[in-house]
């Protein structure tokens, strides 16, 4: 067994479904950022590698950059895979498959009678 094998056998995962989703999607949005990351790096996009290259104190920089890419690619993949909970039993023919929000065949126009108020002020 590799080291890495090890490792995931070792870590515990909670029991509670929603908290194992949340963990290990915010896992994958931290590889998603570490992508952005390097790709943003490597691509020397707005002249930034440079930039960060030549500053005084370089590690600031690379850590907001860092975790600003954490916490939203983090954020949209965990809500992501939220939305898409439900999706199973959709695709299965489940609860929500073919229902309508309104049945449109009971469905009537009100008549509404409405009076104008320029009218009745100029009876005055």
């Amino acid at each position: 067994m590799t080291k890495l094998n090890k490792v995931f056998t070792q870590l515990k995962l909670p029991e509670n479904p929603l908290l194992r989703l949340l963990i290990i999607n915010g896992f994958a949005g931290v590889g998603v950022a570490a992508l952005v990351f390097t790709g943003i790096m490597w691509s020397n996009i707005g002249n930034l590698r440079v930039l960060v290259q030549t500053a005084e104190n370089p590690f600031l920089p690379l850590f907001m950059l860092a975790a600003a890419l954490v916490i939203t690619l983090g954020s949209v993949v965990m809500g992501s895979a939220i939305m898409l909970l439900g999706d199973a039993d959709r695709r299965r023919g489940g609860p929500g498959r073919g229902r309508r929000l309104l049945d449109e065949r009971r469905m009537q126009p009100i008549p509404i009678t409405v009076r104008d108020p320029q009218r009745r002020n100029s009876r005055r």
